[in-house]
């Protein structure tokens, strides 16, 4: 306290005060401990923050500007700024849309489901190429109800374990060979339409993760660079030819590579309603500039999808009508095992089985044979019912996730087929998109194993899938994409 008459006077408790909270709203800190303060001080420091500020700090979260609890939003505290935020660490402004439509990655890590392959395939590939994989018979219905099948079955988890789980195995055996999943690739024409790789590129993926391959009998490469791709023999599939010893000569040649199985596709023998092929090759069609300058550009070149009908001259044979016989006739032509494909009724299993099949092939050929509006997996269970365990029964058409291969295996297939999935792969990145499918789908089927606790194939049974009344249909199919 100064003495009287000194000239120094007393200090302003109020201007001392406020230079109390001047110090405290200039300091960086005030934001962090503004909740703790007495009541009595919060105003008072408030009213000391300048009236000019600047943009609000953003949440680096949610972007939403951050103020203390209870200050006017004209005041802006100052606060400890956040590390810059770059344009390209922020998250993607389209995930929801590119959820529902597929992204447009360029590396097959990027790729979050199969949808997203779809997209880079389209914008890689020729129109015409693209519409022959997209297609189905008239106007897509048949592809949108497989779709809708798997759709409206529903899963029931199981939650805790009774008891501890002795291991997890996702392997099964298929006419005595064995694979580390239920998977498969089914045969699809022209695979160097779509990359340079082929089916060998798709071989390679298929027997790094252990999966079964069928060629198609319309392969842009041959059974045996195919095998030496994949390093070992894979499934085939053919379709007939009203002359049986040319079928003949090519089942001796697949046989003779070592071939365990012939497929035989039963579903095309009636013919089929492309419409969207018809209009993609509009005009010349297959004869027009763009096509003969890739498929007929030096002499004596053949298209490639038909290099296993090649080099098969010889003397014409019969000509029998196509009927259960032929069944008992590809059987007895090789020692190869004899699948079916194409079977979608409970009295035509029996008949297969009765003439000699080894195994039956639930299939519609992804909605591209009869536009019969009824999906592959509500055929499955008559299917099943009739074979009763005597043969392996396997299934395609409408297979895009995990759960969609844990739907077919618990309604009793044995093996489960994607088609278009894995040409997405290919058509986007070759090999490395094929395996990077079969790794997204196993990744998805292993975790609803988790979430029904279920440790092996055999484990998966009826009791886990219910049916809905609708199917639930959010991803976006305009145009047949997204199915």
């Amino acid at each position: 306290m100064t003495q009287l008459g000194s000239d120094t006077s007393l200090p302003d408790q109020g201007a001392s005060r406020r230079k109390f909270f001047k110090f405290l709203a200039a300091s960086p800190l005030v934001a962090l401990v503004y909740s703790a303060m007495p009541s009595s001080w919060r105003e008072p420091v408030a009213a000391e923050v300048p009236l000019s500020r600047p943009a609000p700090l953003p949440c680096v979260n949610c972007g939403a500007p951050v103020l203390p609890p209870g200050l006017d939003e004209t005041r802006v505290v100052p606060a400890i700024r956040p590390q810059e935020i770059r344009p390209q660490d922020l998250p993607p402004q389209q995930a929801q849309e590119e959820q529902l439509m597929g992204s447009p990655i360029t590396s097959p890590d990027d790729a979050t489901n199969v949808w997203d392959f779809e997209r880079v395939t389209h914008d890689n590939n020729l129109a015409q190429h693209w519409d022959y994989l997209h297609m189905g018979v008239d106007d897509y219905e048949t592809r949108v109800a497989n779709r809708e099948g798997f759709q409206r079955l529903m899963l029931r988890p199981r939650r805790l374990a009774s008891e501890p789980a002795s291991g997890f195995d996702t392997s099964v055996e298929i006419l005595g060979q064995r694979f580390d999943a239920p998977l498969f690739l089914c045969p699809v024409a022209s695979l160097q339409a779509y990359h340079t790789e082929g089916e060998a590129g798709a071989g390679r993926a298929a027997r790094r993760r252990g999966v079964l391959q069928v060629q198609s009998n319309q392969s842009s490469q041959s059974y045996e660079e195919i095998a030496e791709a994949r390093g070992e023999p894979h499934w085939f599939q053919i379709y007939t030819n009203s002359d049986w010893n040319r079928n003949q000569r090519l089942i001796d040649r697949v046989a003779g590579a070592g071939c365990p199985t012939l497929v035989w596709t039963i579903d095309l023998l009636g013919g089929s309603n492309r419409e969207l092929s018809r209009r993609s090759l509009v005009g010349e069609g297959r004869e027009s500039e763009l096509c003969t300058q890739c498929h007929q550009h030096e002499e004596g070149y053949q298209r490639p999808m038909n290099i296993m009908n090649r080099d098969f001259d010889g003397p014409a044979g019969e000509r029998p009508p196509y009927t259960w016989d032929w069944v008992n006739r590809l059987k007895d032509a090789s020692d190869m095992n004899l699948v079916v494909k194409g079977i979608v009724t409970a009295e035509e299993a029996e008949l297969a089985i009765e003439h000699g099949a080894d195994g039956i092939y639930v299939s519609n050929h992804g909605g591209r044979a009869v536009n019969s509006l009824w999906s592959t997996i509500d055929a499955l269970p008559d299917v099943v019912a009739a074979v009763r365990g005597r043969v392996p029964v396997m299934i395609d058409s409408g297979i895009r996730r995990g759960g969609d291969v844990f739907k077919a295996l618990a309604l009793g297939a044995d093996a489960v087929g994607i088609g278009r999935p894995y040409v997405w792969g290919l058509g986007a990145f070759g090999e490395n998109g094929v395996d990077s499918v079969i790794e997204l789908i196993m990744d998805e089927f292993r975790m609803v194993m988790r979430q029904t606790q279920t440790n092996s194939i055999d484990q998966i049974t009826s009791r886990f899938v219910m049916e809905a009344k609708n199917p639930i249909m959010t991803r976006r199919n305009e145009f047949g994409f997204g199915l």
